[in-house]
């Protein structure tokens, strides 16, 4: 972990590294010079000059202003602290930066050299005391003395701008040349009405060094910035129109139809002929006309988005797809009963008895069907062949048995050698498929750019709900599996 210390100018860099070595001395790390700006390759030259003669200063980082690509910058390097000096000309640039900022972020107007002693050093207000105090020390080795804000803002006024105005009158009639008031802030510092008041310091501060300091992501934030980062670099974000086609061809395909209902028929016929010869090549040539990938990935890509109506089609075509399976396999069985003994084979009984690796049949077959929907090289066929042997047949088992058990009974002999539960065991397999696939595919669709990037919708929060319903039901089918 190292302070990365933001320069744009020679200016900054005069002025902010004795600040710089100041905090690197108290947190124990090396200074990272990141190199900004315009002139950034000149002011690069300049600092290796400076960094033979600092023993703080670890290296030398020359990173284009691109607000994206600094941020993955800090994200990627892991740094514990960056150091920003406030510049009239990169306001904007830096104000996004510690908005936006990963991890822990001083954004400091300089009036003088780095406070010796604790009485020169303020907290903003009463609000963040204990906060203020545990930051300057761990950054200066000294806590703050005073509060610059001593009184409440008065009722029924505009207590930003009470704040703006207050706290420039105050700072210039109590403090002196080289004093710091700090002014701390939580994970959203623009979300806070301090933050006018903080700028207007920052702007028109006339004898202290003004210290902003925001906390940061979280460990969940990060790690969800992580592992979205981590994603566009496996392979190239979306495009606007790719993220419109693909919604468009999800949803036409959700939609249920007679050729859908035609497919799925035909194709648990033919795993219901596979898995009465004991045959595994002829149940994977029945996965290849499946059609049930589209459906599933529509109702994970419904979650992603809080699209509740796409969702309820989707889950009409799955339940149509599944009663059209079903069917057609007790149709076939019942044929089979007809013309021989019926026989529940090695195959079938594999089906019988679910287990907490199936749950990971479901999940990665989701995850690796909805990234090849994505990516327009990869044949999504046969990740939808994968799905489809996680669905048909189980569905199939469980239609034949129907049959069987109609015709033959429940004490018949053909029971007798089997392993599991018939009928109910392939269709809670079914069932956990179903689950795991959706939300492995709305995870994958969600870091692929399938999202929604504004306030909290009613969508959302059903999808939200939705969901953590799901992921219950999982959980609860997983409980049953290691029990039984």
């Amino acid at each position: 972990m190292s302070l990365y210390f933001f320069v744009s100018s020679q200016r900054h860099l005069t002025e902010g590294l004795p600040w710089a070595e100041t905090i690197a001395d108290s947190i124990d790390t090396q200074i990272v010079l990141v190199v900004l700006g315009q002139d950034r390759n000149t002011l690069a030259e300049q600092a290796r000059k400076t960094l033979q003669a600092s023993q703080s200063i670890k290296t030398i980082e020359v990173v284009d202003e691109d607000i994206d690509s600094v941020l993955n910058h800090i994200r990627v390097k892991k740094s514990s602290l960056v150091l920003i000096v406030k510049d009239a000309h990169d306001e904007p640039f830096q104000r996004s930066l510690f908005e936006r900022s990963p991890v822990q972020t001083l954004w400091l107007r300089i009036n003088g050299a780095p406070p010796t002693s604790a009485s020169r050093v303020y907290d903003f207000d009463v609000s963040t005391q204990l906060e203020t105090q545990r930051i300057s020390k761990r950054l200066l080795g000294r806590p703050a003395h005073s509060v610059l804000l001593e009184n409440d803002p008065p009722g029924d006024i505009d207590v930003p701008k009470w704040l703006e105005q207050e706290s420039v009158r105050v700072e210039g009639e109590r403090c002196e040349s080289g004093d710091l008031v700090w002014i701390v802030y939580g994970r959203t510092p623009a979300e806070e009405k301090r933050y006018v008041a903080a700028r207007a310091l920052l702007k028109e501060s006339s004898k202290a060094s003004i210290a902003l300091i925001s906390k940061g992501e979280s460990f969940s934030e990060s790690l969800a910035s992580r592992l979205r980062y981590w994603a566009t670099h496996v392979a190239e974000p979306l495009t606007r129109e790719q993220r419109v086609e693909l919604s468009q061809s999800l949803t036409e395909g959700s939609h249920p139809s007679w050729e859908f209902l035609g497919l799925i028929s035909a194709s648990a016929m033919l795993a219901a002929f596979g898995l009465l010869q004991d045959s595994a090549a002829v149940i994977i040539g029945a996965m290849l006309i499946a059609p049930l990938m589209t459906p599933i990935l529509g109702a994970g890509l419904a979650l992603t988005l809080g699209n509740r109506p796409l969702f309820q089609t989707a889950s009409n075509a799955i339940v149509i797809g599944f009663l059209g399976a079903l069917s057609s396999s007790f149709l076939f069985g019942c044929l089979v009963v007809l013309l021989q003994t019926p026989e529940v084979t090695p195959e079938m009984w594999a089906r019988c008895k679910p287990s907490a690796l199936d749950f990971c049949v479901g999940l990665v077959g989701g995850m690796a069907a909805s990234y090849a929907r994505t990516r327009s090289h990869l044949s999504s066929a046969l990740a939808g062949a994968a799905i489809a042997a996680a669905l048909v047949p189980p569905i199939s088992t469980a239609g034949l048995q129907i049959a069987f058990r109609i015709t033959q009974g429940a004490d018949s002999s053909i029971w007798s050698s089997g392993q599991g539960t018939p009928i109910f065991g392939p269709v809670l397999l079914v069932s956990v498929n179903v689950l795991t696939i959706m939300i492995g595919s709305s995870f994958v669709l969600y870091a692929r750019g399938m999202r929604v990037d504004r306030a909290f919708t009613i969508g959302q929060r059903w999808a939200g709900r939705m969901t953590i319903l799901l992921v219950t039901l999982m959980l609860l089918v997983l409980v049953w599996t290691l029990g039984h």
